[in-house]
């Protein structure tokens, strides 16, 4: 009865893995309410990924870069529908009345569905962290990446 009921786990953790990777890895757009980027995402695991993105801000008179990565964890719901938290680390330059350096670390939340009849997936997430900004000194405070809340379209394979 205890190999029935090892050989019962084994198959549902196999599932599991499965059904929570979808894809394997993703480049794509994502846009926000502070730019537009580039982002490509790696599973490294049935349940974790990283997510490497670039940014720039093409809605303000000044120019702004912004490069980060975060490593995070899928919690799949249903079909092609996954909910991802994780942290990561960022640095970026500003460049206009002044030159500055901004570097931080944040948290990533989100949810995506990637289809299973064509491979692109949609997602949203939301980027608060903790941001220091060096120009004549350092100052930091609680912020947000260039796109705080993004919209994503990628093509996955």
């Amino acid at each position: 009865m205890k190999k029935f009921f090892i050989a019962i786990a084994v198959m549902f953790l196999s599932f599991t893995a499965v059904q929570a990777q979808p894809y394997n890895a993703a480049i794509g757009l994502e846009g926000g309410f502070g730019g537009l980027g580039l982002t490509y995402k790696q599973f490294t695991g049935p349940n974790n990924f990283i997510d490497y993105k670039a940014d720039l801000d093409i809605f303000h008179e000044n120019l702004n870069l912004f490069v980060s990565g975060t490593f995070d964890w899928n919690v799949p719901i249903s079909g092609g529908f996954q909910f991802f938290y994780g942290l990561g680390a960022a640095a970026g330059a500003w460049f206009g009345d002044y030159t500055a350096l901004r570097l931080g670390v944040f948290g990533n939340i989100g949810f995506e569905y990637a289809f299973s009849a064509i491979p692109f997936a949609l997602s949203i997430d939301w980027n608060p962290g903790y941001y220091a900004t060096i120009h004549d000194g350092i100052t930091g405070g609680f912020g947000w990446n260039q796109n705080v809340a993004c919209v994503g379209l990628k093509f996955t394979f």
